[in-house]
């Protein structure tokens, strides 16, 4: 059973070894920048919850009657059968989203880290935290697009879930044609200003490379369809450019190369291994005493697990370094594999392999996981480490409106008072009451692709269909 204190005394990292220092340095600098926004602008917002006090919002539609077009007779004294009028009617759920940091005075008074010229902890945590929300929030966006139905989905070539993804299967030039069918033809511009006929489709940068390579192989006249962004001007932020009435937004990839719109291994799986021991918050990078990461960084701390080590049984063999891998607690059958990553689960991370220790099934990371995995899913299983096929999320969006977004309450931050003998517990907290809700799954599409991804020094390329 948990009490107040298994929650109130919780620090950010259980185990801050690498902050303690003894005057030989000048100082070490903390730096938190913000990072882009690319699906929270597209959702639209409503307040209709926040207006009623109700949880969850219901609107009904009219629905007017098909039109019989034949002639009644020219004596006729009644109209046989009146029009028909019926409704229809969607909802805007909510649910509480929220998170927090916390730092202990102790770790606040000899400490080197410095942010804006002082030694205070406290406005750097509070940066975290907004940058948490951000996150959190373009996350929530992101998978609100996912959440819609599985018959508005797409695939190039003969692909009908994740399962037929391959090195076959990358961006096609083809699929923008079907967009300009499929898209577009009701509802307001996506881009305000532009025509109505105009797309917008936001993708990782390894489906800007697949695109060029395909693009390289079209005819003439396809490849001189395409306009960089820089021609036309007045691009949108992050746009690369047009083709056949469609503007591509590369999505970029976050400080540690990870990329928003690639679903890591949730794919065809390579290899899956047990994780056979509970992960702490800061374990799992090299011990920065002993090795550094990309010969550069001196990762985490000393006096954590530097490791996460596998069940036996799994074949060490088909990790390698620089892999993406995702560490995981949710498995799905969704998306056509068999107990596959499930991107939508928030325990679901992704890290890169910087050490392989093959005897003793352990494997190191480029950054240590901040979240612990504590709780046994299965007896002596704590989590799932899964290498599999990496799956590009193209969102196409056609017209505006595809989804909306419900606020119950909104955004609230507070800095409750430290309760223990000393006020020496500092805690800064947010949350919301809001849902991410599908509002007309005709304007969007989400179309998936096996992607080529960057590693140090070469490319992740997807794997070749499996023979059968």
């Amino acid at each position: 059973m948990t009490d107040l204190f298994d929650y109130y005394n919780n620090n950010p990292v259980g185990i801050v070894d690498q902050n303690i220092w003894d005057d030989k340095v000048q100082q070490v600098m903390m730096n938190f920048q913000k990072g882009p926004t690319i699906y929270s602008p597209l959702i639209q917002w409503v307040n209709r919850s926040q207006e009623t006090g109700a949880l969850n919002s219901q609107w009904t539609e009219l629905l007017e009657g098909d039109v019989n077009n034949d002639a009644i007779a020219i004596d006729a004294q009644y109209i046989p059968e009146p029009a028909g009028v019926d409704s229809r009617s969607r909802w805007l759920t909510t649910l509480r989203y929220g998170d927090k940091v916390q730092l202990s005075e102790t770790s606040n008074i000899y400490q080197m880290w410095q942010m804006s010229g002082g030694r205070d902890w406290r406005g750097l945590l509070k940066g975290v935290l907004g940058n948490n929300v951000r996150r959190k929030l373009e996350t929530l966006s992101r998978n609100a697009y996912l959440t819609g139905p599985k018959s508005f989905w797409t695939y190039p070539g003969t692909a009908s879930d994740f399962s037929g993804l391959d090195s076959s299967t990358k961006f096609n030039l083809d699929i923008v044609n079907a967009w300009n069918l499929r898209l577009g033809n009701i509802g307001e511009p996506i881009i305000p200003g532009e025509s109505a006929s105009v797309k917008l489709v936001i993708v990782p940068p390894g489906v800007i490379y697949d695109f060029f390579t395909s693009l390289a192989g079209a005819s003439a006249n396809e490849a001189a369809m395409w306009r960089d962004a820089k021609i036309y001007g007045g691009g949108l932020q992050y746009e690369i450019g047009m083709y056949k009435n469609t503007r591509f937004v590369e999505v970029p990839n976050d400080n540690y190369g990870v990329n928003p719109a690639i679903l890591y291994n949730c794919g065809n799986v390579q290899v899956q291994g047990e994780v056979s021991a509970a992960i702490a918050r800061g374990d799992g990078s090299p011990d920065p005493a002993s090795a550094k990461v990309d010969d550069v960084w001196y990762v985490g701390q000393k006096a954590v697990t530097h490791y996460i080590t596998l069940k036996s049984g799994v074949d060490m063999s088909e990790f390698a370094l620089n892999d993406q891998v995702t560490i995981h607690t949710v498995r799905t059958s969704d998306y056509g594999i068999v107990n596959g990553v499930d991107p939508l689960s928030g325990m679901t991370i992704v890290r890169r392999i910087v050490l392989i220790d093959v005897g003793n099934r352990r494997l190191s990371f480029d950054r240590p996981i901040m979240y612990p995995y504590a709780t046994e899913l299965t007896t002596g299983v704590y989590a799932y480490v899964t290498k599999g096929t990496h799956i590009a999320f193209n969102l196409v969006l056609g017209s505006a409106g595809g989804i909306k977004g419900n606020v119950n309450r909104p955004l609230k931050f507070y800095d409750p008072k430290p309760v223990d003998d000393f006020n020496s517990v500092w805690r800064y907290v947010w949350d919301i009451v809001a849902g991410w809700n599908v509002w007309e799954p005709s304007l969007f599409e989400c179309h998936f692709t096996a992607v080529s991804l960057a590693k140090p020094g070469g490319i992740i390329s997807p794997p070749a269909a499996e023979s059968s």
